[in-house]
């Protein structure tokens, strides 16, 4: 056997160095989504470079038939595997598991190479063989064996099956998976092209250029896989159940750029489209900077978020999950949204129910306790003062007697607002039961302040209110204490208030008075 070198075989030298790394890389890799399947194609390849390099350099016919029959193996299983890489990528799953699909797939191309080794006994293949020496380099020269074209048709069958596959990501309509779909078509359509023009006599050149376009078809895919992430979590046939679901579902890789945002998680976190699939999540969910900061931690949790912007207040449970293969190497995270807002809303009446009063929305005695104690606990800290007032309707019995439950009911909650209207917003009035109110003043350290409070109060009451068609005087008796002077804790402090409040009814009612020993 002897060879020759020929200038064509820098570009097979070229396509070897670039797809060796490539095919340890995907092997390295082999537990992402269909790198199995592309490494296997990427040795197939590899293997019909060199074949071909080996039949262009040799000078002798029955060495150059040899290497050729070697060549019939990737261009017979090539498209098999191609087949494959595409259900898996696009989720046909079901098929996969078949294995007599597998079976009838490879039985042709087996079939075809012990043809090929077993032609000089028929001639099903290869006719008319002989060596042409008409260029820089010889060739074989031959007309194909009627069977030849029965394993075209079967080829170019694959290869069809896999454009279809191919093709039907085309029609996708997020940005993203239409371009991992045209990496793909794209990179197997010219060597389906170049194969075709090799089998019926249209190539223009005297060697087939197919293994050397499959070569840069892979180059091709690789830097896909780099700049749109082909083979990562998100495969590119999506399923409608998750384009339909109510559940919003938003898929990040491992580098935090997204994957996939469901219809669901647009609606739910008021993404506008200019969110680009291969964004960062940063720029992504630039929005949301209570989810940016969970994301952040790295860590698997649910977390509640408020919409605060909009004026109904919609409420979203937000699952972080972290997503891994296998061999739990982590592939990216998926972060699955709920509307809760009916069950907090429905929450929130809970308690608000639970902590206010029911007539005039006021804060109850349980949250006037809760608030007080905070409150207290600041004022400690800081050395400040806290001032409590307790309020009480003068002959409230006498009102109820007079109109009617229903018009102590209205003054009771005109004395609310003409209570809240009176204060401070961060004073807080709460309903302790019947017409007795207590009033927390943060910051309030002296008599002269409290006075002001007083008259103000009192003025606000003397304005007769006018409840169905009958007028109501008002009038009220309040009793001030301050902490720390005159007690540490609510009860103390309440307790000397109505004191104070007591002392007022004794002198005529009508008036206020700040508690001394």
């Amino acid at each position: 056997m002897k060879y020759q070198f020929v200038s064509y075989l820098w570009i097979s030298l070229l396509l070897t160095v670039i797809i060796i790394p490539l095919l340890l890389y995907t092997l390295k890799n082999r537990s992402v989504l269909g790198s199995r399947y592309f490494s296997i194609t990427l040795f197939l390849i590899e293997l019909w470079i060199a074949a071909q390099a080996m039949e262009m350099m040799a000078l002798d016919l029955p060495t150059k038939i040899a290497w050729a029959n070697v060549q019939y193996i990737p261009i017979m299983m090539t498209p098999v595997t191609y087949l494959y890489l595409s259900l898996q990528i696009t989720r046909r799953d079901r098929w996969l598991r078949m294995r007599w699909l597998l079976v009838l797939l490879l039985a042709v191309p087996v079939a075809m190479n012990i043809l090929l080794w077993s032609n000089d006994l028929h001639g099903l293949l290869r006719q008319n063989i002989y060596l042409d020496n008409s260029g820089s380099f010889p060739t074989i020269a031959k007309t194909f064996g009627p069977l030849f074209w029965l394993f075209a048709v079967y080829n170019f069958s694959v290869a069809i099956s896999v454009m279809v596959l191919l093709g039907s990501v085309l029609r996708e309509k997020t940005s993203l998976y239409r371009k991992q779909g045209v990496f793909l078509f794209v990179a197997f359509l010219l060597p389906v092209i170049s194969t075709f023009l090799q089998a019926t006599g249209l190539n223009p050149f005297r060697v087939d250029i197919t293994p050397t376009v499959f070569g840069f078809s892979a180059v091709f895919i690789f830097w896909g896989i780099f700049r749109y992430g082909l083979f990562d979590v998100v495969p590119v046939a999506r399923s409608i159940i998750i384009q339909e679901m109510s559940t919003g579902m938003i898929v990040l890789d491992d580098k935090g750029r997204l994957l996939d945002i469901n219809p669901a998680a647009k609606k739910m976190l008021k993404l506008t489209g200019k969110q680009s699939l291969g964004d960062s999540v940063e720029v992504g969910l630039a929005g949301w900077p209570d989810l940016l900061s969970v994301y952040r931690e790295g860590k698997e949790v649910v977390c509640e978020i408020m919409d605060e912007e909009d004026e109904n207040g919609e409420y979203h449970e937000v699952s972080f999950t972290k997503l891994n293969n296998k061999e739990q190497k982590s592939l990216g995270w998926l972060l699955q949204i709920h509307n809760i807002t009916k069950r907090k809303r429905a929450e929130n009446m809970i308690r608000y129910a639970a902590f206010h009063d029911s007539l005039t929305g006021l804060p109850n005695r349980k949250y006037f306790q809760i608030f007080f104690t905070r409150e207290l606990s600041q004022a400690r800290m800081r050395g400040d003062a806290l001032t409590v007032g307790y309020l009480d309707i003068d002959d409230f019995k006498f009102i109820n007697d007079t109109y009617g439950h229903d018009v102590g009911d209205k003054v009771l909650c005109s004395v609310a607002n003409i209570l809240k209207n009176s204060l401070r917003k961060s004073d807080i009035i709460a309903r302790l039961g019947g017409d007795e109110f207590a009033i927390a003043l943060p910051h309030l350290d002296n008599d002269d302040k409290i006075r002001v409070i007083g008259d103000k109060i009192l003025r606000a009451l003397e304005e007769t209110l006018e409840i169905e068609e009958m007028s109501v005087q008002i009038k009220a008796s309040i009793g001030f204490s301050i902490f720390p002077r005159d007690g540490e804790n609510l009860g103390e402090l309440l307790k000397k208030a109505d004191i104070a409040m007591y002392k007022v009814k004794d002198q005529g009612k009508n008036g206020y008075c700040i508690y001394k020993e």
